[in-house]
Parts: structure tokens; C-alpha cells; sequence
């Protein structure tokens, strides 16, 4: 990422405050053009408040949201052009034709999209063949690719989405991803909310982890899988004081096994060397790669640096 370029999304210090509940506190947040950000944490942590700021929805107690540097609540209309976005559960009239309640929404918002692109958009997200068919007939499913068809329907430079898989079976949900991940390799910044954690480890390129409306941890190379080396020793505590005096990442299991971070598959060898060169009776050790929920789970249970400014 070169440093002269602009950020799509910022947020600079984002608080929001109702009564006495803080919501989300002092959270910046940059995002860059292809940038696709699994924005995660459990219900609470303050992720839906956050979105809905971003779209100008809610107002921010304190701070500031920028897209391509306009402030959205300031010039609301300026700076969400090119905006998509599924916030929580959309709502079509059930009468209408699904093709029809997009035309709907483009009158509404003033806006024209050619009819080759409209069906293109439907047909993108599956319901080419159920376009002309009432919403009122729609499964849950299906009216949530309607959704999703609504909000690309304008070829956004912006993706905004708030658990946008809700409803879709496996084959549905694998015809999105590929959808996102090609629209990402054009240069569109998706900041995605969800909990289908494998769904998110397949296409994010980035992590940010929220609890309690703070940004407690982040991951921005999630493209190359956490490394670790699980090993067993005869003598643990031996091992303990070996690994803290070097000042090595561990964690110690329930079943006598250390779980060592390392930072690229190399360090597996150098350091099973030097175990046996330090005397160690080895009796396991294996390569792991982290997965996303062990590393939602470890941000999620266990007190998390703050780090809000990312």
C-alpha cells in the first residue's frame, strides 16, 4: 500500500455514546481500495452501531467518518455516492416483483441504472430466474441476494455488510464470496460484519476484532496463515524458563503441550535444533496454522490490548 494513498473509509476517534451505555469508544479505523476487512466480535461489542455511522444513520457522539476523505455527516449526500451497504434485515413491498422493487428504490433515489445491468446485478446473486416473481413468495434467502443485488446495484466503490450471508444456503453463500473477492481485485473496499467465521477466513484480507465497543486486536496479514509449532517435552518447566528467556509467543495446553508462534515455516527446523541441542527430550512436535476461530476465540475470552488506533 503505497503511503500517498487516500484511504476509502476512515474513522477518526468514532464514539458513540447513548445515556449512559458507551456503544462504541474512540475507535479510528483505516480501509484502502481492495481492502476487505472481516469486522468481528460478539452482539454487543458495538459493530451494527459502528456501521450505521458509517452510513450516516446514527449520529456519532464524538469523532468523525470520512469516505474518500468527504465527511459523511456533514455532506451526508456527497459522501456515500458509491456506497453499498445491508444493514440488519432489509425490507421490500411483498406485492412487488423483485425487479420491481429495485426500480422502486432507483426512482426513489433519483437514480437510473440500465436494465442490462439491473438483470446483471439479479443474476449475480442468483435470483435471475425468480426476478419477476413477488417478493411475497421469496424465501429468507431469497430476500436476502435481493438485498444483496440492491446493494451492488450501483457498482459501489464502497461495500458496507452487516451479516449479508444470513439465509443463504452453502452454494449461495460460495457464488457471493466469488462475487466479492472479484469485485475486491477491482479496487472495491468491502468492510464486512459477520459470524460465519469460515466464510470471513476465506475472503477477508484483514481483521479487526471488536468487544465491548473497542477495537482489541487486529490482523492485517491475513493472507499468510498464523504459524505454530506444538511440541511436548519431558521436562515443561525447563522449557517454560528456555522459551521466556528468549522472549518466544506460547501458550501452555491441558495436555503438557506448548504451543510456540513462529513467523514463517523455516523457523520450525531452527527451532526443533535447537531443542535437541539444549538438551531436550522431544517427544511431539508438529506445524499448525491458526485458525480464524482460535484467534476469535483467544481475542474474545482473554483481555486484548487496545489498539483502537489502526
Amino acid at each position: 500500500m503505497s503511503a500517498s494513498t487516500q484511504p476509502v473509509l476512515s474513522l477518526n476517534k468514532l464514539t458513540k455514546r447513548y445515556h449512559q451505555t458507551l456503544a462504541v469508544n474512540d475507535l479510528s479505523l483505516s480501509l484502502y481500495p481492495g481492502d476487505v476487512c472481516g469486522f468481528l466480535g460478539p452482539n454487543g461489542a458495538g459493530k451494527t452501531t459502528t456501521l450505521r455511522m458509517i452510513l450516516g444513520l446514527v449520529q456519532p457522539t464524538h469523532g468523525s467518518v470520512a469516505i474518500h476523505g468527504i465527511n459523511v455527516h456533514t455532506s451526508p449526500t456527497q459522501a456515500l455516492q458509491g456506497v453499498g451497504a445491508i444493514i440488519e434485515e432489509s425490507h421490500f413491498y411483498p406485492y412487488l416483483t423483485g425487479e420491481q422493487n429495485l426500480l422502486q428504490v432507483l426512482r426513489l433515489r433519483g437514480l437510473k441504472v440500465a436494465p442490462a445491468d439491473l438483470r446483471e446485478r439479479l443474476h449475480a446473486v442468483g435470483l435471475g430466474e425468480a426476478a419477476r416473481r413477488r417478493v411475497r413468495g421469496y424465501s429468507l434467502g431469497m430476500r436476502q441476494r435481493l438485498a444483496l443485488a440492491l446493494a451492488l446495484i450501483q457498482a459501489p466503490q464502497l461495500l458496507i455488510l452487516d451479516e449479508p450471508m444470513n439465509g443463504l444456503d452453502p452454494a449461495a453463500m460460495r457464488e457471493f464470496r466469488t462475487h466479492l473477492a472479484d469485485m475486491a481485485q477491482t479496487g472495491v473496499t468491502i468492510l464486512l460484519s459477520s459470524h460465519i467465521l469460515s466464510e470471513v477466513e476465506q475472503l477477508a484480507t484483514r481483521l479487526v476484532f471488536m468487544k465491548e465497543g473497542r477495537i482489541v486486536g487486529r490482523d492485517d496479514q491475513l493472507r499468510t496463515p498464523t504459524l505454530q509449532l506444538q511440541v511436548r517435552v519431558t521436562d515443561r518447566d525447563k522449557l517454560q524458563h528456555w522459551l521466556s528467556e528468549r522472549h518466544h509467543e506460547f501458550t501452555q495446553g491441558p495436555d503438557d503441550a506448548f504451543t510456540v508462534a513462529v513467523v514463517s515455516e523455516m523457523d520450525c527446523p531452527r527451532l526443533v535444533r535447537e531443542w535437541v541441542l539444549a538438551g531436550f527430550d522431544i517427544l511431539e512436535v508438529r506445524p499448525t496454522a491458526q485458525s480464524l476461530e482460535s484467534q476469535y476465540l483467544a481475542r474474545m475470552t482473554q483481555p486484548g490490548e487496545d489498539v483502537n488506533d489502526v
